[in-house]
C-alpha cells in the first residue's frame, strides 16, 4: 500500500510546510449527510462542514459515540442514508472488502491544487484511494508531574515499572487511584488486550492463513498483566471508556493512565479541567524491557460509501472545506493532523515518541474486526474474576472461529 499506511508517524509530523491551497468554496448544490464518530476533532471538522448551509446546499452532520456501528448497517444498505461516513484503521478493511466503500482518485485529481491534497492523506488499497486521513493517534502514557515530583518518581516505561509507580502512589492522598484503563467491556478493552499483545510479541493468526493464534502463552501473559493494573484502577473499571478516564484526569481523581492522544489538549481545558497544566505525556510503556510501546498507531479519514444517494462531488468538496489548512491551523491542539502545516505540540509529544520508538499499526486485515469483538466480548470475565485466562481466551477463539467461518474467512 502506498500513502500513509507506508509511513510512520515520525515522517508526518515532520513534513516540510506546504504551500497554501488555492481559494476554498463548495461549488454545486444538494444536500450532504455526514455521519462521524464523536470526539474533539471531529466537532471541530463537523462545525466546520454545518458553516456551509446556505440557499441551495444542506449540509447535516451527526456525531455519535456508537457511529461504526450504524456506518456496516447503513453502507450496506441498497440506498445509504449518508454521503460521507467516517473511520478509521479497524472499520475500512471490511468495508472495503465488501464493497461498500468507492475509489475517489478522479475527485482527488480534481481538487488536489485547491485544497493541497497531500500525498500523507491518502489511504490507497493497490492504486485505489479509498480514504482520506486527516489524523493519526494513539495511546501513550498521561501522568501528573506534580505528583511524580512530589514522589520523587521517574516516568515508568515498562508496565512493569507503571506497578512499581502505581504500589507508590496508592498513598497519595489527592487522588482516588494511582491508576486510569479504557478497560469497558467491549471494544474498549479488546484494544487494550491488542496493544498489550502486540507489546508481547504476540501473533494473531497462524501465517499465511485466517486460523487464530492468540489463545497462547502470550495472550495469557497479557491478560495477567492487564489484571494486575486493574487492581490499582477504580472498582468499577470495566465500565469506564475513553472519555470516562479522560474526565477521571481532569477531576483529579487518577495519577496515570495510557489514554488517547487526541484527548491530550482537554487535560489543560480550564471549562472541564482541575489539573490544567499538571499533565504530561510520555511514550507508551512496553510490555516487555526493550520491546515496542505497547500501543497502536490509528489514522482517522473519511469514506465515500457505494450506494450513496447524493453528488459524490458535492460531498467531496464538504469533506475537504472540513479538512482544509485553515481548520489545521485554527485547531492545532486538537489532533495530530496529517497535514505539513499542523505544528506539533506538547500535547502530541508522548504519541510521537511512541511512533518513533517503533509502536506497530492497528492490524488492518478485514477478519480482524472479528478478533477484536470476540475478544472485547470474553475477557471481561476473566477480569471480573470469574473464569480463568485460559478459559475466556478459548471462549475468544471459539466466538471468532464461529464468525470467521460463517463469513468464509475459514473453511
Amino acid at each position: 500500500m502506498k500513502g500513509i499506511l507506508a509511513m510512520t508517524l515520525a515522517a508526518v509530523l515532520f513534513l516540510a510546510p506546504a504551500m497554501v491551497g488555492a481559494a476554498s468554496g463548495v461549488q454545486g448544490s444538494g444536500e450532504v449527510n455526514v455521519i462521524t464518530n464523536s470526539f474533539p476533532s471531529l466537532e471541530v471538522i463537523c462545525a466546520e462542514m454545518d458553516k456551509l448551509n446556505r440557499d441551495g446546499l444542506k449540509v447535516e452532520t451527526k456525531l455519535s459515540r456508537e457511529a461504526e456501528q450504524e456506518i456496516k448497517q447503513a453502507t450496506a444498505a441498497a440506498k445509504c442514508p449518508y454521503d460521507l461516513v467516517q473511520g478509521a484503521n479497524s472499520s475500512i478493511a471490511p468495508l472495503q472488502a465488501g464493497g461498500h466503500i468507492q475509489p475517489m482518485n478522479d475527485l482527488v485529481e480534481k481538487y488536489r491544487d485547491k485544497y493541497n491534497i497531500e500525498e500523507g492523506m491518502l489511504i490507497r488499497f493497490g492504486d485505489d484511494i479509498m480514504a482520506i486521513a486527516f489524523q493519526v493517534n494513539a495511546q501513550h502514557l498521561f501522568y501528573r508531574k506534580d505528583l511524580f515530583d512530589k514522589h520523587n518518581l521517574a516516568v515508568p516505561t515498562t508496565w512493569d515499572e507503571v506497578l512499581a509507580v502505581a504500589e507508590k502512589l496508592k498513598g497519595e492522598e489527592s487522588i482516588q487511584f494511582p491508576l486510569g484503563g479504557t478497560f469497558k467491556s467491549g471494544w474498549n478493552i479488546a484494544q487494550e488486550f491488542v496493544n498489550m499483545y502486540l507489546g508481547m510479541g504476540g501473533e494473531f493468526f497462524k501465517p499465511g492463513t485466517a486460523e487464530p493464534a492468540f489463545n497462547s502463552e502470550a495472550g495469557v501473559k497479557t491478560l495477567e498483566m492487564m489484571k494486575k493494573l486493574m487492581a490499582y484502577m477504580s472498582p468499577n473499571a470495566l465500565s469506564l471508556d475513553t472519555t470516562a478516564v479522560m474526565q477521571q484526569f481532569q477531576q483529579g481523581q487518577i495519577a496515570m493512565a495510557n489514554l488517547w492522544a487526541s484527548r491530550a489538549a482537554k487535560m489543560d481545558d480550564a471549562a472541564e479541567s482541575k489539573v490544567v497544566g499538571l499533565i504530561e505525556f510520555a511514550v507508551a510503556p512496553s510490555a516487555v524491557k526493550g520491546g515496542p510501546p505497547a500501543t497502536t498507531l490509528w489514522w482517522d479519514g473519511f469514506f465515500l460509501p457505494t450506494t450513496m444517494d447524493g453528488d459524490r462531488d458535492l460531498a467531496f468538496q464538504v469533506m475537504m472545506e472540513g479538512l482544509k489548512e485553515e481548520v489545521v491551523k485554527a485547531n492545532n491542539d486538537e489532533a495530530i493532523w496529517l497535514r505539513s502545516v499542523y505544528q506539533p505540540s506538547r500535547f502530541s509529544k508522548g504519541a510521537a515518541a511512541s511512533a518513533m520508538a517503533g509502536a506497530p499499526s492497528y492490524p488492518m486485515k478485514p477478519q480482524f474486526t472479528m478478533v477484536h469483538a470476540a475478544i472485547g466480548a470474553n475477557i471481561g470475565d476473566f477480569m471480573a474474576g470469574k473464569e480463568s485466562a485460559e478459559k475466556s481466551l478459548a471462549d475468544a477463539e471459539a466466538a471468532y472461529i464461529t464468525a470467521a467461518k460463517e463469513k468464509g474467512y475459514i473453511q
